[in-house]
């Protein structure tokens, strides 16, 4: 299927159309990728028995929407994200950094994005809806609506696919998306479908973040993960000067070799990333195991049970944020007894409305980082 309009060539938009390129060729990077992904499957299948209930969504998604927004130059720190949410939670007027608020929309719409039922198509609605808490409040953004004429939108520094053809295009490729993958699996079909939403290109704004939020999805919905937790945008931030340049190259040229490029960057990408994700939780349970016997000898076995699912939810906290069902004199009782044994510290110190923030060292120098 191909869809275009007649300009001259240094005009001339994305033509779209599926890869002319054999998806059950022998893909070089496919066996190693496969392996990688199912394993960090297992890994991941086994942390909320292991973690007391908390899943992937806590342990990567800060992270995930730090490195996609990186790729679009905004500079916030999975860190900086976790004290944003625990500013944001106190009653006191706060000043928010643009950048960490525009990278908190991209971990807001991840998490929406994730609650839609496995069993549910993706659908242009859906899109839109994400979309709109993406770009709440960004101006020009035209949110949770797709691109139309006489917009030109540019993907790799090239018009994308004619505004007038972006919902037939789009239509397509959702339709491709839903397709039970063939014999070539669904890593590769992931890759493809990646590349032509970049460059079909269909929103006035946020096309890489919202690509880039899709392919967890899509890799669930194929069958290679069992929930959408395998985030790419680290590995893609660390080799984006490929990730650049191959999307460039199928704006340009598209031949079936610039095709077999990218699924093997791709498939590199997936490999990596989940050695990466899977080494990661690894490093989780250690710091958990090693946080939960400090817990329980300071403050028990009852404040263990309380607080270390919500220490690994998020390693920044407030007594109210935490307290749950439990009196916030109880909690506060604890947090005291873990800042004495140098479990937990003081971040910054209460002052008449201004609440005391907490952070757990062990977990935030985990889960913060990049």
């Amino acid at each position: 299927m191909t869809y275009s309009f007649q300009m001259a060539a240094k005009d001339a938009p994305y033509e779209y159309r599926r890869p002319p390129v054999d998806l059950t060729r022998g893909w070089a990077g496919l066996s190693a990728a496969t392996a990688a992904v199912t394993r960090f499957d297992m890994v991941s299948a086994s942390l909320p028995a292991v973690l007391k209930g908390v899943t992937y969504r806590d342990l990567l998604y800060r992270m995930e929407a730090s490195s996609s927004s990186a790729i679009e130059g905004v500079e916030a720190s999975a860190r900086q994200l976790i004290m944003d949410e625990v500013l944001a939670g106190t009653e006191e007027a706060v000043t928010r950094d643009e950048q960490v608020r525009e990278a908190a929309r991209s971990l807001a719409a991840m998490n929406e994005a994730a609650e839609l039922p496995a069993k549910r198509p993706i659908t242009p609605s859906f899109l839109f809806k994400v979309h709109t808490t993406l770009m709440e409040g960004a101006p020009g953004a035209h949110p949770g609506k797709f691109r139309k004429p006489p917009y030109v939108g540019y993907a790799a520094g090239r018009p994308a696919v004619d505004s007038a053809l972006v919902q037939k295009c789009m239509d397509d490729l959702l339709e491709f998306m839903a397709e039970d993958p063939g014999q070539e699996g669904p890593l590769v079909r992931v890759a493809i479908a990646h590349a032509q939403f970049e460059l079909i290109h269909p929103f006035h704004d946020g096309n890489g973040r919202m690509g880039r939020m899709l392919m967890p999805l899509h890799l669930m919905r194929a069958g290679a993960t069992t929930e959408p937790n395998l985030v790419l945008s680290g590995q893609l931030y660390a080799n984006r000067e490929d990730y650049r340049h191959l999307l460039a190259n199928l704006h340009k040229r598209g031949t079936s070799e610039d095709w077999v490029a990218w699924v093997e960057f791709m498939l590199k990408v997936m490999r990596e990333q989940a050695v990466e994700h899977a080494g990661y939780f690894l490093l989780i349970r250690k710091a958990f195991d090693a946080l939960s016997k400090a817990t329980v000898a300071a403050a028990g076995q009852r404040a263990a049970d309380h607080l270390l699912p919500r220490f690994l939810s998020t390693p920044a906290f407030t007594v109210p944020s935490i307290a749950g069902d439990e009196t916030r004199v109880t909690v506060r009782k604890w947090l005291d007894k873990l800042v004495t044994a140098k479990v937990v510290k003081v971040e910054r110190p209460g002052v008449r409305r201004r609440a005391t923030i907490y952070v757990c060292p062990g977990l935030m120098n985990v889960l913060g980082r990049k």
